[in-house]
Order: structure tokens, then C-alpha cells, then sequence
């Protein structure tokens, strides 16, 4: 008697296409919300009002005396951390292995929950921009002071150098994949130093200052699209 054995392959997997949409779609959308959120970023910090100085009543002069302004530059910097925020979670797709993999997870959602509480914390623009035309400046001051020095406020919407160090971790996680090159860890130090030390009083000097960083961050958004595309080509 002779027996026979069949070699069966493994049935072949069925992608959905709503789901080979979304993966060719979405790291899209991803990146060129990091191209256009450095963009409304580095807009928004050009227009800020400018300050006369570092103190807080200076800073509540500045936003009062030109509600256009204040209003346009909030709106800009609020969705440029918003857009900047949501597409730095598809960063780490750009990995391939397991070097640098949790170093750039990490940093990417550390760094988005900080962008993302930046863009909240915009609000605050359009009630200090009222309490400086309506109040005296010194109590507007005072106020404020108060409603910032809760501690509930500042974890919500002061993520301090979270965002920076959070940014350094992702892109060394990205240099040790080989996705970028090591000079990004300094251009974002430089970036982010450049946004933090410049004079106010000249808007457009922080706003130049902080280009490094965001060269950073909207190169990232165009390896994310032309890694989507060459995947689906």
C-alpha cells in the first residue's frame, strides 16, 4: 500500500482595504502634519505681540494692545503643536529592527502628550489678552499669577523642557536606526534655546532662533510621507 501526504500552504491573509488604506494614508497625513504644524510654529512665534520686557505686566501690555495680533499668533501656535503633536506619533514607524525602537516610541509619545498639552495651554492667550484691556495691569498680573500657580494647572498645561527632552530621545532613537543623522540632537538644543533666550521685544528673532528645531521635525514628516509611498509603490 502507498500513502500519499498533501503539503497544504497556509491560507493566504486578506488585508481589509479600508485597512490597506489607512496605512497608506495615514503616515501621509502624519507627516504632513509635522511639516505643517513647523510651519504654523514658526508663524505663530513670528507674529507674537511684541513685549517691552520679561515681566508679567509687560507681557499682559503686549497681548492687550493688539488683539488682532495676539489672536492670530495664538491661533497659529495652538494648532502648530496640535498638528505637531499628533503627526510626531507616526515617527517611529520610520524604524525598521529593533535598534532604536524604544527609544524613538517613547520619545515620540512623551513628546506628542507635551505638544498636545502646549496647544491646550493656548487658551490662556484670550484671557490674558481680556484681563490686560479690562483690569489694571497689576491686578491683571496678580490674577494670572494665581490661576498659573496651581499645581493641577501646570501639570495639565506646563510640560516644561518635557517637550525638548522628549524630542532628543525620539531623534536618538531615529540616529541609532540609521533614519537621520546625528546632527539633529544639536540643531534641536539649538532650536529650542534659540526659541527660549531670544528677545520678545523683536518677534521674529525667536521665531528664526527655533528654525533649526523644526527643520527637525518637518524633515521627519518627509521621510514619514516617502516612506508611506515607497511602501505602496
Amino acid at each position: 500500500m502507498t500513502s500519499t501526504m498533501t503539503l497544504q500552504s497556509p491560507p493566504a491573509t486578506h488585508v481589509p482595504a479600508g485597512t490597506d488604506t489607512a496605512r497608506r494614508v495615514l503616515p501621509v497625513i502624519a507627516g504632513g502634519a509635522l511639516i505643517a504644524g513647523a510651519a504654523m510654529f514658526f508663524a505663530g512665534l513670528a507674529t507674537s505681540p511684541p513685549a517691552a520686557g520679561d515681566e508679567k505686566v509687560q507681557y499682559l501690555a503686549s497681548l492687550a494692545r493688539d488683539p488682532f495680533l495676539t489672536q492670530l499668533s495664538a491661533l497659529l501656535l495652538h494648532y502648530g503643536n496640535l498638528c505637531m503633536g499628533a503627526g510626531l506619533l507616526a515617527v517611529p514607524l520610520l524604524v525598521r529592527g529593533r535598534k532604536g525602537s524604544v527609544l524613538s516610541l517613547v520619545g515620540a509619545l512623551l513628546g506628542a502628550l507635551g505638544l498636545l498639552q502646549i496647544s491646550g495651554s493656548l487658551l490662556s492667550d484670550w484671557f490674558h489678552m481680556e484681563l490686560g484691556r479690562n483690569l489694571p495691569l497689576e491686578q491683571a498680573a496678580a490674577i494670572s499669577d494665581k490661576v498659573l500657580a496651581h499645581p493641577a494647572e501646570q501639570l495639565a498645561f506646563n510640560p516644561g523642557p518635557l517637550v525638548s527632552l522628549a524630542l532628543l530621545l525620539t531623534f536618538i532613537g531615529l540616529a541609532r536606526a540609521g533614519v537621520v543623522g546625528w546632527w539633529t540632537l544639536p540643531a534641536i538644543v539649538v532650536g529650542y534655546a534659540g526659541m527660549l533666550f531670544l528677545p520678545y521685544s523683536t518677534p521674529i528673532l525667536p521665531a528664526v532662533g527655533a528654525v533649526p528645531m523644526l527643520a527637525v521635525l518637518a524633515l521627519a514628516g518627509w521621510r514619514t510621507i516617502v516612506r508611506a509611498r515607497v511602501r505602496t509603490s
